[in-house]
């Protein structure tokens, strides 16, 4: 499918201040600095690491807590990138407008692109960004992180474009915004850099928003007819370009749709097999408005307003469950009956209409035991689903409680249940219904939460809706006291493929959860370990930039938590512990993850999961000729402290009450790093 609207470090390192006598040794045994603050002076707002994507390298900051902007590059695979591109790129309507917004960028260095979503803004943006002074810089979509929308955290890299989407603020912004954003912009433009803003006008107006007014441009859909035949030409297939010429589109030209829209046209275009099917694709088109209307009217001339209701809630239920099983169907439509109060007990059931006459009402065929509307009328059941929405909105509450309801419903097979999560993503991400995601976070649980976690995985993707799906990811794991099914699901969402592919996003998600569970927990081991698997880089960096925001953060609880959660999950595996035991030949990195073992060991309810792990390094390296000694010497500098060393008990001795060589060695080294500092600290 065409989709334009669619839209991932250098390190500062502390000095040393005086050593103290219970602090660890470097690997040479020679005295390491302790936790503090670089220099006597408050730590820098970010630890910088290199973003390297197609098109250069990006700086952005990776915080667990706080307000942050992380750039994603803007590929030649992107599809707003392909639409962009000369011969292919079709201007808005209004042309003095667009004429207008290229000169506002390139004066204020900042562009406000305010329009509805579906009128390819974002295609908009792309073409002025490659375009503004021939320049070609390097372009990036910004996923911001924060509480309220600020330019502190938004980045300033010379020679870059940057895209931000300020649609659907959730409050307005702060009265300085306005003039904040004036004079980024121009701080932008001394680096010959440049930042176009996505909004929409429902959002963009107010007195905060005056100051950005003369950077203001509001835009328009592109021409309907022109951006469907450029798409045709685009995909080679431009003897179907006379096709637009037919009686068939005359209604769609003058009612010229938006971009989305005739993108949407242009998609089944490309794809049909011939001429044929026009008359069906413009049905389609059209949502089969006709079709549908003719569906949910066919008892209505009878007069018998039961048989009417009873015809209607099948035909939803068909297309809440098509392709499930009828006994489904039919479950789904009885529990929606017994939700608008319509008694279902086995009396009203056994004298009601049987389930064919039922099927055979609402026009649904079955082939085998699987209930099928039309299928030569391809996207009917999603178009019946979206004039339910449209039509009956005053109903809304009631009818997503009855849908995720079969959904939750584990008598209903689970691969009925996932048809109807599948249906209603599709419905969310085309309405914009937030509330429709929001209820399947919370209402699938247990052994149906794999079903949420499918649907906010690909929700999280959409290239419009998943700002909202990533920034809900991330409320979730803000809240004080989220329940665990909440966080079990932002795990696993953040552990799978979503992780993967934007990890950077998923790491601050995941990093967040940690603090919510237990130390030692399973399934933020193993979404570490998938992540340490696919992505070890960005493992390493996030963690390495949380344990140092923690060092200079003494005071900040939750983020100790949360830090020290995510470490243990991290050095429970052995990939996450080789990528651990690898940054310990850095110095400071070392003290970093020295500090973070000591915290653990004086940490009561995690010691249990930690003498676990130390055990498993045990049991690992004891007979590893390579990295024996290397890991010994870490350990000895973890049990410098003495009042560290009560865990050591329980590490010790074996089952013959025999003493292990290898704690024996940490334990001696150990000792005598205390001594010799000790010894240096009164000389």
């Amino acid at each position: 499918m065409i989709d334009h609207e669619q839209a991932g470090q250098d390190r500062t390192e502390p000095t040393s201040p005086s050593t103290q006598l219970t602090e660890p040794h470097g690997p040479a045994g020679s005295p390491l600095p302790p936790a503090g603050e670089p220099n006597g002076q408050r730590p820098p707002d970010s630890v910088n690491f290199s973003h390297y994507g197609e098109q250069g390298i990006q700086a952005y900051n990776l915080h667990l807590n706080g307000d942050q902007a992380i750039p994603t590059p803007i590929t030649e695979t992107d599809a707003a990138y392909k639409a962009s591109q000369d011969g292919r790129f079709v201007p808005p309507r209004n042309t003095d407008q667009w004429a207008a917004a290229a000169k506002q960028l390139d004066e204020y260095g900042i562009l406000v692109l305010c329009a509805a979503l579906g009128t390819g803004r974002r295609t908009a943006a792309v073409r002025l960004l490659r375009t503004v002074r021939n320049s070609s810089p390097a372009i990036f979509d910004l996923d911001p992180e924060w509480s309220k929308p600020s330019v502190r955290p938004l980045p300033k890299e010379a020679a870059t474009g940057y895209i931000l989407d300020l649609s659907d603020l959730p409050e307005q912004p702060s009265e300085r915004l306005g003039t904040d954003l004036a004079r980024h912009g121009e701080e932008l433009r001394k680096k010959d850099s440049f930042l176009v803003i996505l909004a929409t006008p429902a959002d963009w107006y107010g007195h905060w928003a005056e100051p950005t007014l003369p950077f203001t441009v509001r835009l328009e859909s592109p021409e309907a007819r022109a951006l469907v035949a450029a798409e045709l030409q685009a995909h080679h297939r431009g003897e179907r370009v006379a096709w637009l010429d037919g009686k068939e589109f005359a209604d769609i030209w003058k009612a010229n749709p938006s971009a989305r829209a005739a993108w949407r046209l242009a998609d089944r275009l490309i794809q049909t097999s011939g001429a044929e099917q026009i008359q069906e694709i413009v049905d389609e088109f059209g949502d089969w408005h006709t079709e549908v209307e003719n569906l949910l009217s066919k008892d209505r001339a009878r007069g018998n307003d039961s048989q009417l209701l009873s015809t209607r809630v099948t035909v939803w239920a068909g297309a809440l469950l098509d392709g499930g099983q009828r006994s489904s169907v039919i479950r789904a439509a009885d529990d929606l009956l017994t939700r608008l109060g319509l008694e279902r007990k086995p009396a009203n059931v056994l004298t009601d209409a049987t389930t064919s006459s039922r099927l055979d009402a609402a026009e649904i065929a079955c082939n085998g035991d699987r209930a099928f509307h039309d299928t030569t009328k391809e996207g009917l059941p999603a178009a019946i689903l979206r004039h339910l929405w449209d039509e009956f909105p005053t109903q809304h509450e009631l009818l997503r409680r009855w849908a995720i309801g079969i959904a939750a419903d584990r008598t209903v097979p689970e691969e009925d249940a996932r048809l109807v999560t599948t249906a209603l993503l599709k419905l969310a991400v085309h309405r914009h219904d937030r509330a429709i995601l929001d209820g399947l976070a919370s209402d699938l649980k247990g052994p149906r939460r794999i079903l949420a976690v499918e649907t906010l995985t690909e929700a999280a993707g959409d290239a419009e809706f998943g700002r909202y799906v990533r920034d809900r990811l991330r409320q979730w794991m803000d809240a004080k006291t989220p329940s665990d099914n909440k966080v079990e699901l932002v795990i696993e969402i953040c552990g799978g493929t979503w992780g993967i592919h934007q990890p950077a996003l998923a790491l601050t998600r995941l990093g967040k959860a940690a603090g919510h569970k237990e130390f030692g927990s399973a399934t933020v081991i193993h979404a570490f370990r998938q992540l340490t698997l696919r992505r070890p880089e960005a493992v390493r960096k996030a963690v390495d930039q949380w344990l140092s925001d923690a060092e200079n953060r003494h005071d900040d609880e939750t983020l100790r938590r949360q830090t020290l959660g995510a470490f243990l999950a991290l050095v429970s595996s052995d990939e996450g512990t080789d990528l651990i035991l690898d940054d310990t030949h850095d110095p400071e990195a070392r003290l970093r993850i020295i500090h973070a073992w000591q915290k653990l060991l004086s940490t009561d309810d995690a010691v249990e999961a930690v003498v676990t792990q130390l055990s498993r390094w045990h049991e690992r390296f004891q007979e590893d000729p390579d990295r024996r000694e290397a890991v010994v010497d870490a350990l000895a500098d973890i049990f410098t402290p003495p009042s560290l060393r009560s865990s050591l008990d329980r590490l010790m001795v074996t089952e013959q009450s025999a003493i292990h060589p290898f704690w024996r060695e940490v334990l001696v080294q150990a000792a005598n790093r205390y001594q010799a500092s000790k010894e240096a600290s009164a000389s």
